[in-house]
């Protein structure tokens, strides 16, 4: 499960190796559809105000812990064979990635549901 999540400095994970690491495991030819979220630094906050910079952080043990927890929550799900959740870590401004999750299930009803449900 360690590959499916973590949390990454900014510039050393990017979609496409996220599109990688599904691929190449075996889980991946019982999959029908791949769906994926890309988190991205919007240009105003909640309340409108511009934004400049946003540093994101974290205590990397814990993080990647509960995003493990949550992967392996929502593969037991019902035709999903591949959760990943990859969020990135440093100093990010507007348009920049901040979070990149990924399903690939059997079916799209399926992925969609959970894709939700993991964002």
């Amino acid at each position: 499960m360690a590959d499916n999540v973590g949390v990454h400095e900014k510039g050393s994970f990017t979609i496409s190796d996220v599109l990688s690491s599904i691929r190449k495991k075996d889980s991946s030819k019982k999959a029908g559809a791949i769906a994926m979220f890309v988190g991205v630094v919007r240009e105003q906050t909640l309340d409108g105000k511009k934004v400049e910079k946003m540093t994101i952080e974290a205590y990397e043990e814990k993080a990647n812990e509960v995003l493990a927890k949550i992967s392996e929550d929502l593969t037991k799900k019902t035709g999903i064979v591949d959760v990943q959740i990859h969020h990135l870590l440093g100093d990010f401004f507007v348009g920049d990635d901040l979070v990149y999750v990924s399903v690939a299930g059997a079916h799209r009803t399926e992925v969609f549901s959970v894709l939700q449900e993991a964002v």
